[in-house]
């Protein structure tokens, strides 16, 4: 009975030790080139982070991603940040990119260009809990405690406990630490209690006061109706190709079940107001009625460039160039893209595998690059609101 009691004793001390492990500091660099550290820049700050670690073709981060897209929008005004973290050395920031793009993650990515390798080795090594392979979740609060991979059977369930484990982690910001109770003297005597002052009952009460007359006749003034808040955004901003504005381009943008129909003038520049009451915030989605024949601006030296790119040659730099190299759009660049364009260019098909043959982004206020494939987050709209909002149209395969 002495051992088991003792060998209790002991992995409650060792649980204990566990839950206090402090959380590894790391400096990377996130594919829009902005180096970021774990303390200084957000645990320092107050902020909760969720790091993931995942690779681009990994299945289960596939899988998951839409829903962790869902999770960052429902958390991120509440003083957390979510950050990604590539294991695999041959993840770069081209890929991580279009993953980013593909399932609508805001939030910072890094590639083994930025540093993830070396940073996520720091959470797989089995010292804050069993490591079971991507995807992996950790919450670290901003005194550094971790919350190790609150993870599920199924993607349902594993969504439901980071969303348990985050909540949780955002009360414990809330709680204040009571302030320790004021020390009793009790060296001196308690003072007696002050002595009524005597009432003087000799003296007759007065009358109660003679209430004043309600005027009935006089109708009572109604309280003015107070308006209802309207929340009215204003977008406005030009469409352009290389530079060149394009003009005449019809453009429908749906937003809390609402269809706003616009165009483009002579110039290329366009403007909507959307009129919504503040409680509604749902995303929007915007169409653009502008194509190119998939041939258009393709040739030879596209490919030479797409294979430098995959060989390592001559990586691309700008985005646009990466957009325009995901040939199948399916957020990596590869063999395949090449096969998919030279058929192409040699005229053995007349369009490309899943993928249109253009696409648009813009850049918001924050310096993130936003594709028009999904949805429009309602922060996102707001923030365009009386600023420039310049979409790019990006042919596919052009890169040259």
């Amino acid at each position: 009975m002495r051992s088991f009691g003792t060998i209790c004793l002991i992995l409650l001390v060792t649980s204990g030790l566990f839950a206090q492990k402090k959380a590894r500091d790391f400096k990377v660099t996130t594919t829009d080139k902005k180096s970021i550290e774990l303390y200084k820049d957000y645990l320092n700050k107050g902020k909760i982070v969720m790091l993931k670690i995942f690779f681009v073709d990994c299945p289960p981060c596939n899988d998951i991603a839409p829903s962790i897209s869902n999770l960052y929008k429902q958390y991120r005004t509440q003083n957390v940040e979510f950050i990604e973290l590539s294991n695999k050395t041959w993840d770069f920031d081209a890929g991580v990119i279009g993953y980013k793009l593909k399932y609508d993650l805001p939030f910072p990515g890094v590639s083994n260009d930025g540093g993830s390798v070396e940073a996520s080795n720091l959470y797989s090594d089995n010292y804050f809990g069993p490591f079971f392979g991507t995807p992996t979740f950790i919450i670290i609060r901003p005194d550094g405690t971790v919350t190790w991979d609150p993870r599920g059977i199924t993607r349902n369930e594993t969504v439901a406990k980071l969303d348990a484990a985050l909540a949780e982690a955002v009360k414990s910001l809330s709680i204040p630490t009571p302030p320790p109770p004021t020390p009793v003297d009790t060296t001196k005597p308690t003072p007696p209690p002050p002595i009524p002052t005597p009432v003087d009952t000799t003296k007759p009460t007065p009358p109660p006061p003679i209430p004043t007359p309600v005027d009935t006749t006089t109708p009572k003034p109604v309280p003015p109706t107070i308006p209802k808040l309207v929340d009215t955004l204003h977008l406005s901003g030009k469409l352009s190709l290389n530079s060149t504005t394009l003009g005449l381009v019809k453009m429908n943008l749906i937003w809390n079940e609402k269809s706003y129909n616009f165009s483009t003038d002579i110039i290329g520049k366009f403007k909507i107001d959307l009129v919504d009451t503040f409680k509604n915030s749902g995303s929007a989605m915007l169409t653009i009625d502008y194509n190119q024949d998939y041939t258009a601006g393709v040739s030879t030296s596209d490919l030479i460039l797409i294979q430098k790119h995959i060989l390592g040659v001559l990586r691309f730099s700008d985005y646009k160039q990466l957009l325009a190299a995901d040939v199948d759009s399916n957020g990596d660049i590869n063999v395949v893209d090449l096969l998919e364009l030279r058929k192409l260019i040699l005229g053995l098909t007349d369009k490309l595998p899943n993928s249109p043959s253009v696409q648009f982004i813009w850049q918001s206020p924050n310096n993130l690059i936003r594709n028009s494939s999904g949805p429009i987050s309602y922060s996102d709209l707001k923030s365009l609101s009386g600023k420039s909002f310049d979409i790019q149209v990006v042919k596919i395969g052009n890169v040259n």
